[in-house]
């Protein structure tokens, strides 16, 4: 059933649902198709052979197997290269460009740190005024009171757990 120039349908694939033509066979899994779909390796099982057999020879060109399809009522995959063009090159630098860049973003980074730390400054001083709160020698004795305390909050949900058991 498979042979040189036999119809086929593509099953799966990018190219599925297209009709092709059996250009030439590979093994006895593979084959190279060509016509509506694009000229390649194809594996048997994802061919479906349909009766029309087109006369072609083995190797034969796409320009050949385009003429049998299209006696056929078929036509085969046209696709057109693309046009050449060059790649934009991009021009380099010179030292003083490249001098007068760095001063630019010099300047802009010192007026953004400038700001930047004015606003700290305010922040924390405002925050200190509206709180009310100085920093003394009494706020540090009662931090270990406060561990302390923390100690037997520690024992109370040990017991807690002991008493659920």
């Amino acid at each position: 059933m498979i042979e040189i120039g036999r119809l086929c349908v593509k099953l799966a694939g990018r190219d599925a649902s297209k009709k092709c033509v059996i250009v030439d066979i590979l093994d006895d899994k593979f084959v190279l198709i060509d016509g509506e779909t694009r000229r390649r390796r194809c594996n048997i099982l994802h061919l479906e052979p349909l009766t029309q057999v087109v006369k072609i020879k083995k190797n034969s060109s796409h320009e050949e197997v385009a003429k049998a399809l299209k006696e056929i009522g078929v036509e085969a995959r046209e696709t057109k290269p693309k046009p050449k063009s060059q790649r934009p090159r991009t021009k380099r630098k010179t030292p003083e460009q490249l001098r007068e860049q760095k001063q630019e973003k010099k300047k802009l980074l010192g007026l953004f740190k400038s700001k930047a730390k004015k606003a700290e400054d305010k922040q924390e001083t405002t925050l200190e005024e509206k709180a009310g709160l100085e920093v003394k020698e009494e706020s540090k004795e009662t931090k270990p009171a406060e561990k302390k305390e923390s100690k037997p909050k520690a024992k109370k949900s040990a017991a807690k757990t002991e008493k659920k058991e």
